[in-house]
């Protein structure tokens, strides 16, 4: 095992959880097996966040984890387009604020 993976692999240790069946949200919907978790320490509140940063670590190719391009963001994105081109961490913000900033600028030197 990997020692810094250790953090992260005790918090998940404290996973506790039961099964119950429960009916789709639309009627006639089917039945299916929904995993409860239990919440029995303040550690455990933690486990959605640790399955969230688990999952990513086990399945991602991080030749294409890339870091946002916008300038006071701190996100890190899985890049999946076809050519591996995404610059930012969201297209509707980041993206968008990036794409105004350079229309902006185009506008003003426009004006000199």
């Amino acid at each position: 095992m990997l020692p810094e993976l250790a953090p992260l692999n005790r918090l998940l240790e404290h996973g506790d959880s039961f099964f119950r069946i429960v009916a789709h949200p639309d009627p006639p919907g089917p039945l299916e097996l929904q995993t409860v978790p239990r919440w029995r320490t303040p550690d455990t509140l933690l486990l959605p966040v640790a399955e969230a940063l688990a999952r990513p670590v086990c399945t991602e190719d991080f030749a294409h984890v890339k870091a946002c391009e916008g300038p006071a963001c701190t996100l890190l994105f899985a890049d999946h387009t076809r050519g591996h081109a995404r610059r930012w961490c969201s297209m509707a913000i980041c993206g968008n604020r990036a794409k105004q900033a350079a229309h902006r600028q185009r506008v003003k030197a426009q004006k000199r």
